[in-house]
């Protein structure tokens, strides 16, 4: 969760995201593949987000374990350039659990938006589980596609139990 040990003229940070949502990130931020951290913006929700649980403190401070590292290269302005170039930068605990929490929100629901497009479109569920894995450069392997199946299922489900209780009220 510091700033990286080797020298970087640009403010950096690493915090821990599983490899789906790193993907989504590296798709939403338009990361170039051989570029192994990823550039965020405050023009884009997730980059405000993130830039706001980072922390900087001049002295040296571990910050939580990183079981799935993801380097975060952040924007400099009139406003953070002194905090943020001065001083080692981190991301404590509860601020990772809000960053992982808000990247997993936003991704949970672009899944949603790409099913109700595909539906629209009449494709079938796997063409649109094979067509967002594509698009976010992630393997199709078991583990991705259930989690895409996932989404959609509880979404489903979500409607079905709306239309149960839309049936319901039509017997008042």
């Amino acid at each position: 969760m510091l700033k990286n040990p080797k020298y970087s003229p640009k403010p950096q940070v690493t915090i821990s995201l599983e490899p789906i949502l790193e993907a989504f990130l590296r798709f939403i931020f338009k990361t170039p593949a051989d570029q192994e951290a990823i550039t965020i913006n405050l023009q884009k929700d997730l980059g405000k987000l993130i830039h706001s649980h980072v922390h900087s403190n001049h002295c040296f401070r571990k910050g939580p374990s990183v079981k799935n590292p993801v380097t975060i290269i952040l924007p400099v302005n009139k406003t953070n350039h002194h905090g943020i170039q001065s001083g080692f930068l981190f991301v404590d605990d509860w601020g990772l659990q809000k960053i992982e929490n808000g990247i997993e929100y936003e991704y949970r629901k672009w899944i949603e938006r790409r099913f109700e497009n595909g539906y629209r479109k009449n494709n079938k569920q796997k063409a649109i589980i094979e067509a967002i894995l594509r698009g976010l450069n992630v393997r199709n392997n078991c583990a991705n596609f259930d989690a895409i199946k996932q989404i959609d299922y509880r979404n489903l489900r979500k409607e079905e139990e709306l239309r149960f209780e839309s049936l319901l009220e039509s017997d008042s």
